[in-house]
């Protein structure tokens, strides 16, 4: 899972549109915890229209630094826990990510991911 969780950072951080649209499950649902415990959400849509707007606008790939703190499969589920370092507009963060996989259709897709600012 690991493994897969690499493949999906690199892609989803270089906008590799047809990639996001395949490893990203129809009932994708991103929550993002910021600083401030402000909760946003995101659909499948909204984080395809998000990268493709970084791609179309020629954006410098994010960066894929990212400590694995810990991976589980569970039978037809998975989940992936991680520190990332990003830079979202313009502002440098430490973000403790939660990525939950699911066997769906013969592959592995992603079906839920949250972020929280770490301090």
């Amino acid at each position: 899972m690991i493994r897969l969780t690499q493949d999906l950072i690199y892609h989803a951080t270089h906008f590799d549109l047809p990639y996001v649209q395949e490893v990203y499950a129809d009932k994708l649902l991103v929550i993002n915890v910021d600083e401030k415990s402000v909760v946003d959400t995101m659909s499948k849509p909204q984080l395809v229209a998000f990268i493709r707007q970084n791609r179309d606008s020629k954006a410098e790939p994010f960066s894929t630094k990212t400590e694995f703190h810990y991976a589980l499969v569970d039978g037809n589920m998975a989940m992936v826990v991680m520190t990332r370092e990003l830079e979202m507009n313009g502002k440098w963060s430490r973000k403790f990510f939660t990525v939950i996989w699911e066997l769906l259709a013969g592959r592995w897709q992603v079906v839920k991911e949250s972020s929280v600012v770490r301090g």
